[in-house]
């Protein structure tokens, strides 16, 4: 890289050169002298070179005694030409090269592209397999809990279906959705461990983890709950419509119709007469049940009994947001935080893979478990049971590599 820029100095180096070539060629001219158009460059770069003898040409047999005579006044010439061209043309300058160069070396690379994406795709293809031999056993069984979560969801939602006359439909229809989209959260996570992206894997468990604990209490407290939940739709609504207002002209979009607007005002409107100035709120819709009138997330994550991953909730969030901390702190830097990482890598799957099996688990035995029969509380167990044995496969898995890169920076004298 630079290349272009270190050309760009040595050109910008050259530039007083240039200035006293021009002015070099003015003088021979006013002396009524026909030269070769590369004599002045020839003399401009003997003068800058300090030699205090005479400039003889050599590409002529004709003799000519020739002399140059220069002034304060053709310092100063050159030094404004050179700051007026600095100020005034070079930007523009800047601008064309930079875009006819872009043009030719964009051509260039794209000519040479499915080579290189060959090469990458090669290397990539390696990097899965050597990943899957190192986390193949936990990663297996983390797909095995998966498979029976979607299908006992599938199960408990056809058996809910067929029952006629429930009285908790808002509640349950929240649940499965609830579920349906942990389990695909849960199939986003596998795809970040699988491809070597620990920290991508975090932050997706931290949304794992927000629809666990929503669905725990919605689960605790009931079809009351449910409805409210249900009904905040209107808030997040006027909230999103706000917002868009706000930018809609700097993004160029149309703006949003009137009709729209009076429907989310109205829905907005309603939810608050009928709940409360307290719905108003980002969890407003659990705010009757908590005894609190702007719950936060801590309350309810105490509130589900999900308290204690507060601290791995936090590492998920440094994943999300652009703190500090995930500048320097990354999962995937195996032994120590000192180094940069720009793309996959084998390490940091703990966390997010024992995370994701746990709280998995725990939403599906929240939802599916609602009404059991003995097929619901078999199930249960065995997830149970095979959820207690993902760590230990993870555990494992990274022991076996910090051994190895342990090794391996022994033998490299880090």
């Amino acid at each position: 890289m630079d290349v272009l820029q270190q050309a760009l100095a040595q050109a910008m180096a050259s530039l007083p050169e240039l200035f006293l070539e021009k002015l070099i060629a003015k003088k021979l001219r006013d002396q009524g002298i026909e030269v070769p158009k590369s004599l002045p460059g020839k003399i401009a770069k003997h003068i800058r070179s300090g030699d205090a003898e005479p400039y003889r040409y050599k590409g002529d047999t004709r003799a000519q005694k020739v002399t140059l005579a220069f002034m304060e006044a053709d310092a100063d010439e050159i030094e404004h030409a050179l700051g007026v061209f600095c100020e005034k043309q070079l930007p523009s300058v800047f601008v064309d090269v930079a875009g006819r160069l872009s043009k030719t070396i964009l051509r260039s690379l794209k000519s040479r592209w499915a080579h290189e994406q060959a090469l990458q795709e090669s290397d990539l293809s390696g990097f899965r397999e050597r990943l899957e031999s190192r986390w193949g056993k936990p990663l297996g069984q983390m797909r095995m809990l998966l498979t029976m979560a979607r299908e006992w969801g599938q199960w408990a939602y056809n058996r809910r279906n067929s029952t006629k006359g429930s009285h908790k439909l808002v509640l349950n229809d929240i649940l499965v959705r609830q579920h349906v989209r942990a389990c695909q959260v849960t199939d986003e996570i596998l795809c970040l461990l699988e491809n070597g992206f620990a920290d991508g894997a975090m932050a997706r468990w931290r949304t794992l983890h927000e629809i666990a604990v929503v669905a725990a209490i919605i689960s605790r407290h009931g079809e009351d709950i449910a409805q409210r939940y249900l009904a905040h739709q209107a808030v997040e609504s006027k909230r999103a419509k706000n917002k868009y207002l706000d930018c809609y002209r700097q993004l160029g979009y149309k703006p949003l119709a009137t009709r729209e607007v009076k429907r989310i005002e109205k829905a907005y409107d309603a939810a608050i007469a009928k709940y409360g100035d307290s719905f108003k709120s980002d969890y407003g819709w659990a705010a009757e049940h908590l005894k609190k009138r702007r719950p936060t997330f801590a309350d309810l994550e105490a509130e589900a009994g999900r308290a204690e991953m507060r601290s791995h909730y936090q590492m998920g969030n440094d994943n999300v947001h652009a703190g500090i901390k995930s500048m320097y702190v990354r999962l995937g830097l195996v032994g120590n935080y000192d180094g940069l990482l720009a793309g996959c890598s084998n390490g940091g799957l703990v966390e997010p893979g024992q995370n994701t099996a746990h709280t998995l688990t725990q939403i599906s035995v929240v939802v599916c478990l609602s009404e059991p029969n003995l097929d619901d509380l078999v199930v249960a167990e065995m997830m149970k049971m095979l959820r207690d044995e993902i760590p230990r496969s993870f555990h494992d898995a990274d022991k076996r590599l910090r051994r190895d890169d342990k090794a391996y920076r022994t033998a490299a004298g880090e």
